[in-house]
């Protein structure tokens, strides 16, 4: 397993390579091309993990690579979101669009999106998640492979599965929200 400081340096230098400020241009003027760098990135950056030598589970190292990439996209496609919720010392939220007062105030305006790193340790906390979002479309799993959670909205990062493809998650995102009619505040980053 690696530490999420390796799984930076991983992921930025990809980025960079690829121009962080070109990636926010082009996604800040047609979101949809958030997809197209998406794939780009992960499939870059998972021939990176795969390469590391060592017996370990890939997949908690490329669900860990996939929530950083997800974090950088919230913020250069300056969709509103809470990142690393702590509700209470039991129940952490990854993330929430557009924001835990929303969330709360109305459910069926906000998402709980839940990267699943350790499927056994995973699949009870989703069911808590229930608690906080009694509407389970609204609940966002994202996997390295296919699970069987038919009832939440699942995108799958490795190719092949019949989950929604994780590279389609911030067009979706921004779909919800204009959906909802969010009127957030977005944070433009420099």
């Amino acid at each position: 397993m690696l530490s999420g400081e390796k799984i930076k340096q991983i992921l930025y230098p990809v980025i960079e390579e690829l121009g962080r400020e070109n990636i926010q241009l082009k996604i800040s003027s047609n979101i949809k091309l958030s997809q197209e760098y998406i794939d780009i990135i992960m499939n870059r950056c998972i021939s990176k993990i795969a390469s590391l030598s060592g017996n370990y589970d890939r997949d908690f190292d490329i669900a860990a690579l996939s929530e950083a990439l997800l974090h950088y996209m919230l913020t250069i496609s300056t969709l509103p979101s809470e990142r690393k919720v702590e509700i209470n010392d039991d129940q952490k939220l990854d993330i929430v669009i557009p924001s835990l007062p929303s969330l709360r105030k109305d459910p069926n305006k906000s998402l709980i999106i839940h990267v699943i790193k350790n499927k056994k340790t995973d699949l009870t906390k989703i069911k808590k998640l229930e608690s906080l979002q009694p509407n389970p479309r609204n609940i966002w799993c994202i996997s390295t492979r296919s699970l069987s959670i038919a009832k939440y909205t699942q995108y799958c990062i490795l190719p092949g599965y019949s989950s929604r493809k994780y590279s389609y998650i911030i067009t979706d995102i921004d779909k919800f929200l204009k959906s909802t009619n969010d009127r957030s505040f977005r944070f433009i980053p420099s």
